[in-house]
């Protein structure tokens, strides 16, 4: 066995961090001699393959012709591509290529073989990442010879094979500039151009055995109460349950842009069924707002995507269309929609509060701790008008997914719903009139359950409103509740909201309450679409906020979260 010296490990460190994809405007006019070109061939065929298999051919290209076709192809492709990346306009000023500046380049394809292949029965696609790593060696071996290499990915593989004469054999894999070098830049040049910065390896890319790097509480910040809470829940698993329903008050025109209009009722299922399966079953297409804005959905999912929940589940808690999911992950109380509040809302409520607390009662949890968020659209009316009823100065503590709040027609909502209820004295009287059924269901859940394992109410002030419904009872039952296991998390966009309170409305409690916001923005993202959350549009719904709380305790970042939730957006 040979063996090499630490100096040898120090120099195939230092051209390993020195290799860059090299662009049109660092090569030199010197041509690649026959021997150099030989050498970068060798390097490559001892890359490892599956089996033994060598799936790869290289196409040497040096005919003009062939190489103007290409770039042809490229000048397509570029188009096409730019149009993807129309929020990010410096994508045009970017050298992606130098098929003009070099004089030679390199197909490289990967062989689709017939039969069996030792290593490649069960991962088919291990042959591809075998030409990846003869790649990799012809790179680093150009490196070490002061050559560079530019890889083209913007073509459009198959017209490249047929250029080239080849066969639905092959797959390209790589199509490769290679030239003598005149300058190298010190980084790689999109970091340089800030096109995208350097992962936190520590933190983001090394995990061991199967696990991130350890979660911590230091991006979860408390509105109210500590974090001594969520101190047990770091590293730990939680049960997803998203409570859907849908009022008919959704349906005043004006009053939410939670959904499609003339479609809100989708809403609640269709953010069911993304986050449980990542596709839509009843819609071909997620929607958004009329502003383009997309739901939390996309945050509760991606979180999912990077540390799964221990198991995510439905509460049907009256929908004119359930979400299209396993019997299993979906409990049905046969409950119907609640009507619009500005006409009554038309609940029996203590049966519904019954339901939610026979299902508290015995409800057995399969994880560490159980995360409850919510859909309902035009939620943040029905549970102002609730909390008004029952008597609590919550004037403008609501928030809305709105950045402009309509609050004329919320207003007006209100006061109709108010005025319907204003000669009932009985609690319950007063509930299934103006309120929804996610409140009262949910108020009688945490009831239920009393403390027998640890519960985050995941949502923002809608969430503070099944509080302040279970505080009511409370006292109007004389019921005996243990709060020490119950928390609340919202998102920073609804804490630090100037048109809405959630601390004060949490002040109204008559038992302590913990209540966090996570410190996540989209700052980092480039979808313009995104950065309406940050000025104060969508803000919370789908239990987003306690969703990133979850990424946080399982050692998720920002960074990380923020671009697996841009991944979704077209």
């Amino acid at each position: 066995m040979k063996h090499f010296t630490p100096k040898d490990a120090e120099t195939l460190m230092e051209i390993i961090a020195n290799r860059r994809d090299v662009r049109g405007h660092h090569f030199s006019s010197e041509p690649i001699n026959e021997q150099e070109l030989q050498i970068l061939l060798e390097a490559a065929h001892h890359a490892p393959s599956v089996g033994y298999s060598q799936p790869w051919k290289f196409v040497v290209v040096k005919d003009e012709t062939l190489q103007d076709a290409i770039y042809r192809n490229f000048k397509e492709s570029f188009k096409k591509s730019k149009k993807k990346f129309k929020h990010r306009p410096e994508y045009a000023k970017l050298k992606l290529e130098a098929l003009k500046e070099t004089k030679l380049h390199i197909a490289v394809f990967y062989h689709h073989q017939g039969g069996h292949i030792l290593g490649q029965t069960t991962q088919a696609d291990t042959g591809r990442y075998s030409v990846a790593a003869a790649i990799e060696n012809m790179w680093l071996m150009g490196r070490a010879l002061n050559i560079g290499i530019g890889w083209v990915s913007i073509l459009k593989p198959k017209k490249v094979r047929k250029l080239l004469g080849l066969g639905e054999a092959y797959e390209m894999v790589g199509y490769l500039c290679v030239g003598k070098l005149k300058s190298l830049p010190t980084e790689p040049e999109l970091k340089s151009l800030g096109w995208e910065s350097t992962k936190e390896r520590s933190r983001t890319v090394v995990v061991c055995d199967g696990k991130q790097i350890e979660g911590s509480t230091e991006q979860i910040h408390p509105i109210c109460g500590n974090t001594e809470f969520l101190k047990p829940l770091v590293g730990q698993k939680a049960t997803f349950m998203l409570a859907l329903s849908h009022t008919k008050t959704a349906n005043i025109k004006g009053i939410t842009q939670a959904g499609l209009p003339g479609l809100i009722h989708l809403t609640p299922t269709l953010d069911a069924e993304f986050v449980k399966l990542g596709r839509l079953k009843s819609l071909k297409k997620l929607p958004k707002t009329t502003k383009g804005i997309p739901t939390p959905a996309l945050i509760t999912r991606a979180v999912h995507l990077l540390t799964p929940y221990g198991h995510i589940e439905a509460l049907d808690l009256g929908l004119r269309t359930p979400p299209k999911l396993k019997r299993k992950h979906l409990h049905r109380f046969g409950i119907v929609p609640s009507g619009n509040i500005a006409k009554d809302a038309k609940i029996d409520a203590r049966e519904l509060f019954e339901k939610g607390y026979r299902f508290g009662e015995s409800y057995q949890l399969k994880d560490n701790y159980l995360i409850l968020g919510e859909s309902v659209p035009s939620g943040t009316t029905t549970a102002t008008a609730t909390a008004l009823a029952l008597g609590y100065e919550a004037e403008g503590l609501f928030s809305s997914s709105f950045k402009d709040v309509p609050n004329d027609i919320r207003r007006h909502t209100i006061a109709k719903a108010l005025k319907k209820a204003k000669n009932k004295t009985d609690l319950f009287e007063i509930l299934g009139t103006v309120s929804d059924n996610m409140l009262i269901f949910n108020a009688g859940f945490i009831l239920g359950v009393n403390g027998r394992f640890p519960v985050v109410l995941a949502g923002g002030t809608q969430m503070a409103a099944v509080l302040l419904v279970a505080n009511r009872i409370i006292d109007y039952m004389g019921t005996a509740f243990e709060a020490h296991n119950l928390a609340l998390c919202t998102t920073k966009w609804v804490a630090k909201d100037k048109h809405s309170n959630i601390k004060a409305l949490l002040q109204m409690l008559d038992f302590p309450i913990n209540a966090y916001y996570t410190d996540f923005d989209f700052s980092c993202a480039h979808t313009p679409a995104l950065k309406r959350y940050d000025k104060g549009e969508a803000k919370e719904g789908v239990g987003a906020g306690a969703a990133i709380m979850y990424g946080y305790l399982n050692g998720l970042g920002k960074e990380e979260i923020s671009r697996q939730v841009e991944g979704f957006i077209p």
